[in-house]
């Protein structure tokens, strides 16, 4: 294949407006999707001739081709296996009217269903499909795990034991002689730890930070971290506190009540992970180690919990019943900070509504970027940029429970 012949094409349309910009970005999501298409179709053929070759490894082939690894490559199979099982994805995918990392999303969303699930999923087909082609990648994942919790025959609970039995702790010494250490946990421990690594650095730093911190907002949280679990492993009270995680689950009333999903069940742990068995989120609810946000059929909250926190958590998890992700882009909102639109540096208050969930990267660009935001009554937050650009984005919804 001649790759200069494209360039002309590619560069063929003058991007005079922002219709003529929207229509390419149309085009080339259609494209995006016929070439994933295409690979899946190598893929196969390669496949296919590894079975009468049997020195041709076509893992190593698309590896070599793509210049990705050899997992990455496998992740292909996995794709195009989700395709054939779900014919109708695929024809969506065929047609260019989706692309392959919607397709991911059911490949992750299926593992640890058995083969009358599977065949119960690949019975949504259609529905699937359309979503695939329609939806954002966040609500694709949302009908998704909804689909995905009704072919389960229980709930999950029974992928989650296997999970929990799939736990590992490992240490070792690299050749910087730092002691290293990695672990795998099933998702409920997963988010019980990660509350209590998240209230153990709050406690112990919210005052001040230590003088090793690096500079990057990045490597200084997993510093702060790193230092936070050392200090709970080794006793240290200020970072162990009540020994409380900062866990907060949303559901709806319905869901916590009778412990059955329904269609517009709200059942989010956040961190953008596919849900937990709704029988899991009731019994922490019932010992406490959970914050439960409830909300009710017209998304108004019902209770925030008992427990007693800190007034930034207590605003945190009132920020969580809006925001499910970042102000202003789809990461989830436990990977945010709480930014002050009023810049508290400027004299501005911590008050609810002045406060926004902040992926790092918008983070970035409030402070250092320039942008300058305002942000109505009803949430619409207005932001303008250097340029003088001026966007904006409606309000939170709240999905009706």
């Amino acid at each position: 294949m001649d790759i200069t012949a494209l360039r002309p094409l590619i560069s063929a349309v003058s991007l005079t407006d922002v219709a003529v910009c929207r229509a390419e970005l149309v085009a080339v999501g259609v494209v995006r999707g016929l070439l994933d298409a295409r690979e899946l179709e190598i893929v196969r053929r390669l496949d296919e001739l590894a079975e009468t070759d049997y020195s041709l490894l076509p893992e190593a082939v698309v590896a070599e081709a793509s210049k990705t690894s050899i997992g990455s490559a496998g992740r292909l199979r996995e794709r195009a296996d989700a395709c054939d099982s779900i014919p109708e994805l695929g024809e969506a995918l065929a047609a260019g009217a989706t692309t392959g990392d919607r397709v991911d999303i059911v490949v992750k969303a299926s593992v640890g269903l058995n083969n009358d699930e599977r065949a119960l999923l690949a019975a949504h087909g259609q529905r699937l499909a359309l979503a695939a082609s329609t939806q954002t990648a966040s609500g694709f994942r949302k009908t998704v795990e909804h689909v995905v919790r009704q072919v389960q025959q229980d709930d999950g609970l029974a992928k989650l034991e296997r999970q929990t039995r799939m736990a590992r702790l490992k240490w070792f010494t690299d050749s910087d002689g730092m002691w290293c250490l990695h672990g795998r946990f099933d998702p409920a421990t997963g988010a019980r730890l990660e509350g209590t690594l998240r209230n153990a650095v709050d406690r112990q730093f919210a005052g001040a930070t230590p003088d090793t911190c690096p500079t990057d907002p990045i490597e200084k949280q997993q510093h702060l971290a790193a230092l936070a679990l050392a200090a709970l492993l080794l006793g240290d009270d200020t970072a162990r506190g009540s020994g409380a995680p900062d866990v907060t689950v949303l559901i709806d009333a319905e869901t916590l009540l009778t412990g059955h999903a329904h269609e517009d069940t709200i059942c989010d742990v956040g961190l953008g992970r596919f849900g937990l068995p709704v029988e899991t989120i009731r019994r922490w609810a019932c010992i406490g180690s959970i914050t439960p946000v409830v909300v009710a059929a017209d998304g108004v909250r019902l209770m925030l919990g008992r427990e007693t926190r800190l007034a930034n958590r207590a605003q945190r998890r009132a920020l969580r019943v809006l925001y499910r992700t970042c102000a202003f882009c789809g990461v989830p909102f436990d990977h945010c900070q709480i930014h002050h639109v009023d810049w508290y540096t400027l004299g501005g208050l911590t008050d609810i509504d002045r406060l926004i969930p902040a992926c790092n990267r918008h983070h970035h660009l409030i402070h250092e970027g320039g942008w300058q935001l305002h942000l109505a009554t009803d949430r619409t937050l207005t932001i303008t940029k250097p340029a003088g650009i001026v966007t904006s984005t409606g309000p939170p919804t709240i999905r009706a429970a």
